[in-house]
């Protein structure tokens, strides 16, 4: 069912309840289409022990290599851990890099068939080397001329067959090419026939394509050069925003603003949205690409530009506290919305580890893996977690669903029920993180995760280690950590129901 058109908000601000009791679990109903530039982004580890005997530079000895979408993969990242449908359309060369960039939507469960192949051009890639958790040199590979008109035909004729489908369009612009002015203008005025909302986040300083979209995203520095000046030189810089959006015949413009918040200029005036609470700040890239997410969809479910706007601020307000470009994920929001809960952020899911480790990757973290039942907690647990925990950066633990318990140990148990075991896990300051999982998911999960690490307790011999033979095929670490002190949790729930 296709959206009305977003309604003027007043010029009052909206309020945290109405925020609060908004279901995001309808973020699942929606299919979005991203049409921009698509990037891969890959991030070289090692560490410097000498200085090249070729020229005065340091020699990095590379340790291993990660990968994630950047540019308009990014805000497809981001719909997908919001929970949304994606379908995007994208220009990429004939190399290898495609290559790559295929298997990380196919990874997100979006299909490559919307990626237009131009053997004349090279796939945006933007190569990080870091030596010992430093960036050394960012080495870039693109090619930055406007598509060609086979393309532009192909993804017209590609968005004629989706729109019947589809809930909003999201022009995601890096000024690599994808976006031809032709492209972006028939992508709008389709788009708007069929009453979709039509989200924009601009590049350069001639918004003139993006005439009619609904609404577009440019921070404070894009809109000054846009205007010519800064906002503060303006007499009454609302009225100048006012008329850039009447010149564009714009529905609404965002205006974000970083730490002061965002400004929402609409036929009637302006509506400012401060920021929820103050945050320390780690890093701003990607923030964007989360608020053109977090706005398209809240645009597309609740037709309220003032809603889907302070969304969106309250996401951004949450991807700046981490570090490297990060996805919002529904959870985050819900428990940002319900009050933050320590806890319940160690909880996670496994289809939220997902867009998390990929993450941490990008930030050098090394990812330790390990999985039980964990019933009945007891001190030779938490040595394994400790020792498991020092192996590497972060600890995420599986643990095994009650019916999963059942099944390997038998009737009676586990003891302690899951919600509880997890609970408890998550309590555990050498614990990052904590997931549920059935034991016949572990070799899907450890192929789809790719954790550095697998530990397992020496009471167990390697070659009976589960996910041994998966860990060890894509370069991962089996490690046998020494249990000492063996400890039979059956043995002690025999004692305490007295039949030993």
């Amino acid at each position: 069912m296709k959206q009305k058109n977003p309604q003027s908000p007043d010029n009052t601000q909206v309020s945290w309840e109405r925020l609060r009791d908004l279901p995001l679990d309808q973020f699942s109903g929606l299919r979005a289409l991203v049409l921009g530039d698509f990037m891969l982004d890959e991030y070289i580890w090692g560490r410097v022990e000498r200085i090249s005997p070729e020229a005065p530079v340091a020699v990095v000895d590379v340790e291993r290599e990660t990968r994630t979408l950047g540019g308009a993969g990014n805000v497809a990242n981001n719909l997908v851990a919001l929970g949304a449908q994606v379908e995007v359309l994208a220009l990429v060369g004939e190399d290898n890099p495609a290559g790559l960039l295929k298997e990380e939507l196919r990874r997100l469960g979006i299909a490559p068939q919307g990626l237009f192949a131009d053997p004349q051009r090279r796939t945006t890639r933007k190569t990080r080397v870091f030596a010992n958790q430093q960036q050394v040199v960012r080495i870039d590979r693109e090619t930055r001329i406007p598509g060609p008109p086979a393309f532009v035909e192909w993804a017209l004729e590609r968005l004629e067959s989706l729109l019947p489908s589809l809930h909003v369009i999201i022009l995601s612009d890096y000024g690599k090419g994808a976006l031809t002015h032709s492209l972006v203008r028939e992508t709008i005025r389709r788009g708007r026939a069929q009453g979709l909302p039509v989200v924009v986040d601009p590049k350069g300083t001639d918004y003139s394509p993006y005439t009619g979209a609904t609404i577009i995203t440019p921070n404070q520095k894009e809109v000054e050069q846009v205007l010519g000046s800064p906002l503060d030189s303006w007499i009454d810089p609302v009225k100048r925003l006012r008329e850039l959006r009447e010149l564009l015949e714009l529905d609404y413009l965002l205006v974000t603003q970083g730490a002061k918040g965002m400004t929402l200029i609409h036929q009637d005036g302006a509506l400012s949205i401060p920021p929820r609470t103050p945050r320390e700040v780690f890093d701003v890239s990607g923030a964007g690409d989360t608020v053109v997410a977090v706005l398209a969809l809240g645009l597309a479910q609740w037709g309220d530009a003032a809603v889907a706007a302070a969304l969106a601020n309250l996401a951004a307000g949450v991807v700046v506290t981490k570090k490297g470009t990060a996805p919002i994920l529904r959870s985050e929001m819900e428990g940002e919305l319900r009050g933050h809960v320590h806890l319940e952020e160690k909880i996670i899911t496994l289809k939220e580890l997902g867009f998390l480790l990929p993450h941490l990757r990008t930030q050098g973290k090394k990812v330790v893996f390990t999985n039980g039942c964990f019933d009945l907690l007891h001190a030779g647990h938490i040595k394994f977690l400790e020792d498991s925990r020092r192996q590497g950066d972060i600890l995420v633990v599986a643990l095994d669903s009650d019916k999963s318990v059942a099944r390997v140990k038998g009737e009676g148990r586990p003891v302690i029920g899951e919600e509880q075991r997890l609970r408890i896990l998550a309590a555990l300051e050498v614990v990052d993180y904590a997931t549920l999982f059935d034991s016949e998911q572990l070799p899907e999960i450890l192929r789809n995760l790719q954790p550095d690490i697998l530990t397992k307790g020496s009471n167990y011999p390697e070659a009976e280690v589960a996910g041994r033979e998966i860990v060890q095929e894509y370069g991962g670490l089996v490690k046998i950590l020494p249990v000492t002190e063996p400890v039979s949790v059956s043995a002690l729930i025999n004692r305490i129901r007295g039949e030993e």
